[in-house]
């Protein structure tokens, strides 16, 4: 897949070549990529992208002819350490271009894979104007994938594939009128205000959930804890569905890839250590509450930034 480009901050870089950790921290410690923009990752079979704010991932996908799908930004993250090929680029661009192809991926268009030759490109555009359309059209030909905004009738932005180049209505004309385009119709853009949970916050969680669980084991037994572990999970995965993605390894080592924004990953988590906390008591009364405040503890800091303790039952 080929998409609009932006200013160029890496370009056509082999991965091999990349310390992505270093990419992925450059916001840290230089203004000049405190961006709004992509990072693209082309593999033989598929491009993986990662949506950044102010530098800082956001969101991430994965585009193929066969899928478009959101995934966790850490299974980008990994997937790109460990493989033996592949290209990087990194783009600054407008920020609605981000929101276009996001929106293009998580909803459904009005008028979809529409063949653009039994259409009249003029009327086409003359037509959205007069009914002073708001939405965006998301043009393909192809790999590439190109997108023209409009706002009231009016083109806001036209976003062409493989350039920075934005086209002015006339050229959009000449654009729409080469051969094989197939267009999709959206009346509206999807609100990407909404943020991921960032791999770091994922990997805090497992690991208060693993220092918790080996806590627990210790006057218990592993099998006893596993047990109420998967007891606790089942019921709170009944509302917090992004629950069900965490596994448990045999050593009691919690893993998991997740897509949720960062307040309702919060409040479930939440949900979960106070279940947990409180069916251990069962067990070892008082004792329960000391060792969940201590693990906390640990981490008292980061979980505030996340507002944990206004959804826990536990005060520090």
């Amino acid at each position: 897949m080929k998409f609009p480009k932006g200013r160029p901050l890496l370009e056509n870089t082999r991965l091999e070549f990349i310390n992505l950790d270093n990419v992925l921290s450059a916001a840290k410690r230089e203004r000049a990529h405190k961006i709004s923009g992509y990072i693209s990752i082309i593999y033989p079979e598929v491009v993986e992208l990662i949506f950044l704010k102010q530098g800082e991932p956001f969101n991430a996908a994965r585009i193929s002819p066969k899928e478009r799908k959101i995934i966790p930004i850490s299974e980008v993250i990994e997937k790109a350490k460990s493989a033996t090929s592949g290209i990087l680029s990194e783009y600054a661009t407008d920020e609605i271009l981000i929101n276009l192809i996001i929106s293009s991926i998580m909803i459904q268009p009005i008028k979809a894979n529409v063949d653009f030759s039994r259409l009249q490109p003029k009327i086409f555009i003359d037509k959205l104007k007069s009914t002073q359309f708001n939405g965006f059209i998301w043009v393909k030909a192809g790999v590439d994938e190109s997108f023209i905004h409009f706002e009231q009738g009016q083109i806001t932005g036209s976003f062409m594939a493989g350039t920075a180049k934005k086209m002015e209505d006339n050229d959009i004309i000449a654009f729409l009128m080469k051969p094989n385009l197939k267009i999709s119709i959206f009346d509206h853009i999807e609100d990407t205000s909404l943020i991921q949970a960032t791999p770091a916050q994922v990997d805090m969680f497992c690991k208060i959930f693993t220092s918790l669980l080996k806590s627990y084991a210790q006057p218990i037994g592993d099998g006893l804890v596993l047990k109420t572990f998967l007891i606790s999970k089942s019921t709170v995965q009944k509302e917090f569905p992004f629950v069900e993605e965490f596994k448990i390894e045999s050593d009691l080592k919690l893993a998991g890839k997740i897509v949720v924004e960062p307040k309702l990953f919060a409040q479930g988590m939440a949900r979960w250590f106070d279940l947990l906390y409180e069916s251990f008591s069962t067990f070892l009364g008082k004792e329960s509450e000391i060792i969940a405040k201590k693990v906390l503890n640990d981490y008292r800091f980061a979980l505030k930034s996340l507002n944990f303790f206004d959804y826990t039952k536990l005060k520090i």
